[in-house]
Formats: structure tokens, C-alpha cells, sequence
């Protein structure tokens, strides 16, 4: 009996394509998942952030009002700084809300092909302020921690907290090759001001992707 292997060919194709997309379906409905939790998450912030701009507001109405022994310098100094929280917290909620709108959106790229190309580019990200890829680095799955998550939303944070991310990251170094099992990767880096520190970050590939999982 004549076996047709250009059947056989073609059936195992035509099954290894059905499981491709059987995949793809599945990765693009997890990712839908994590969308759907990065909203929840920033929208209960944003609202804790209104209610503590609330309570800023009726704080800056007390010091408007007249008390007895207070000198009118102090009261302008108590003004000021007040008017400094409100103005503070006020761009913070914009950015949140920028940051909102944007949930629905992903992209991918190059340097997410191997594991430290990831991490580089973070420390790159650090040295040059550009903070506007890193919102794509965490688990498109929404399975990241909060180490991870403060990394990728840099950008929104007030810039003392961007601050302290250029400071840990800017100088930082990968130590030694990164330790690859299956799906994960754990890379160890050096950073901090004189990289002193040491941190393992534990790495999560989705459809050919790295992306960042936890601290």
C-alpha cells in the first residue's frame, strides 16, 4: 500500500494552523481580561484621588475663612502651600485619566524578543526620561505585581516618583545570562544610585513576547 505523505503533510499543517489560532484566540481574550483589570484598577484610584481632591478643597476653604490670632502672613504661606497640594493632585488625576483612555491600547516590540532586551531598555527608559513604551512592559494578562505595574505606569506618576525611577534605574546592570525556563525568565540586576542593589525580576513571555511579571 502507497502512503500519500503529501496528505499526511497537509493534515498536520492544516491541525498545527488550527491550533495556532485555537491559541492566539485564547492569548487575545486574556489580554481583553487585563485591559479590563488595568481599567478597574485605575478607575477606583482615580476616585479615591477625587474624593482626596474633595477634601484638599474644603481644607484650603478653612484656611480662607477668618481665625482669630492668626497673622495675614501666615495665612498667605498656608494659602500657598495649599493651593500647591490641590494644583499637584488636580494633574495627577489628568494624568490618570489620560492613562485610562489609553488601557484599550497595546503594542509590542522588538527589544521584547529576548529577555534583556526588556530589562535594557528599561535602564535606557531611565536614562533618557522617555516613559511612554513602559505602559506596554507589564503582563498583557493583568498577572503582574504591584513592583511590576509601578514600573510600567511611570509615566503618570508625579515626577517625584518618576524621579526616584530614574535614580534606581538610570545606572542599573544586568548581572550574569538570564535563567530561562519555558515561559518564565528571572534576570538579577544591579541598580539603585551606586547599583548596590541587587533584585532578581521575574519575566513572563506571551506569544513570543517578554514582558514584566513581578520584583
Amino acid at each position: 500500500m502507497k502512503i500519500n505523505y503529501s496528505i499526511i503533510l497537509l493534515i498536520a499543517i492544516t491541525l498545527s494552523c488550527g491550533n495556532s489560532k485555537e491559541q492566539e484566540q485564547l492569548h487575545l481574550q486574556k489580554v481583553e481580561v487585563g485591559k479590563s483589570r488595568l481599567k478597574t484598577d485605575l478607575t477606583n484610584h482615580l476616585e479615591e484621588l477625587k474624593e482626596q481632591l474633595n477634601l484638599e478643597k474644603r481644607e484650603l476653604n478653612q484656611i480662607k475663612e477668618f481665625q482669630f490670632g492668626r497673622s495675614s502672613s501666615t495665612k498667605a504661606e498656608q494659602l500657598q502651600a495649599q493651593n500647591k497640594i490641590i494644583g499637584e493632585l488636580t494633574q495627577y488625576i489628568s494624568k490618570v485619566e489620560e492613562e485610562i483612555a489609553l488601557t484599550n491600547l497595546r503594542e509590542t516590540f522588538d527589544f521584547q524578543d529576548t529577555p534583556e532586551g526588556l530589562i535594557n531598555y528599561i535602564f535606557q527608559a531611565a536614562k533618557t526620561r522617555e516613559f511612554n513604551k513602559l505602559r506596554n512592559l507589564c503582563d498583557p494578562y493583568g498577572e503582574h505585581d504591584a513592583d511590576a505595574k509601578s514600573v510600567c505606569l511611570v509615566e503618570m506618576q508625579p515626577s517625584e516618583i518618576q524621579l526616584q525611577f530614574i535614580q534606581n534605574f538610570e545606572n542599573g546592570r544586568i548581572i550574569g545570562e538570564p535563567i530561562i525556563q519555558g515561559e518564565s525568565a528571572n534576570v538579577e540586576i544591579a541598580f539603585g544610585p551606586s547599583t548596590s542593589r541587587l533584585e532578581t525580576i521575574h519575566l513572563i513571555k506571551r506569544m513570543d513576547k517578554w514582558y514584566l511579571k513581578g520584583f
